[in-house]
């Protein structure tokens, strides 16, 4: 069991520095306070790796998909599951990724991360300027919620919800269609 020292405000390197066989929680950092989530179920993991397709498949070059990822909302860093960024960062090594690379943050809510993707997240991501921010419920059916921000705006604008049968078609980054039956396993 990993016990975790009291500190005042906790930093990426502080993170860093945590053993890498820690377990399987997600370790993100909000105001600079700890935020430790349980580890995610396999249906979470599979509609994440189904949305991870479609926006792959999508074919634009000049985007790339990874996640999760560590991004650098100082003083807060959080690790969405899935981030689309431009494909030049493929060359780099970045940790975390800034905030400014960010087209699309996507969050798989969770049972123990219901209120850090429902709302703690997307008001820290328009608070940088991510556009895009992408919610998929599993529970009790698999929906899709997408968001954009605006110019010179600092919370999202719902664009809609779709559910079963239904597809969400997406502009921004780039042209996108999201079947929901696609990314349900």
């Amino acid at each position: 069991m990993l016990a975790l020292e009291a500190r005042q405000v906790w930093t990426f390197d502080d993170l860093q520095k945590l053993p890498e066989d820690v377990d399987w929680r997600r370790y993100e950092i909000l105001d600079g306070a700890i935020v430790v989530s349980p580890g995610t179920a396999f249906r979470h993991e599979a509609v994440s790796e189904l949305v991870r397709a479609i926006l792959r498949e999508s074919g634009h070059p000049d985007f790339f998909v990874v996640g999760p990822m560590a991004v650098d909302l100082n003083p807060s860093y959080l690790v969405p599951d899935l981030v689309v960024v431009s494909a030049e960062l493929r060359k780099t090594n970045l940790n975390p990724l800034p905030a400014s690379e960010i087209q699309i943050a996507v969050e798989v809510v969770s049972p123990g991360s219901r209120t850090m993707d429902r709302f703690t997240k997307p008001a820290e991501y328009a608070r940088v300027g991510i556009p895009v921010y992408l919610r998929v419920e599993t529970e009790p059916e698999v929906t899709l919620t997408g968001y954009v921000l605006a110019a010179g705006a600092t919370a999202y604008t719902e664009l809609g919800t779709w559910g079963p049968g239904a597809t969400a078609h997406l502009e921004r980054p780039f042209p996108v269609a999201i079947p929901i039956d696609a990314i349900t396993p």
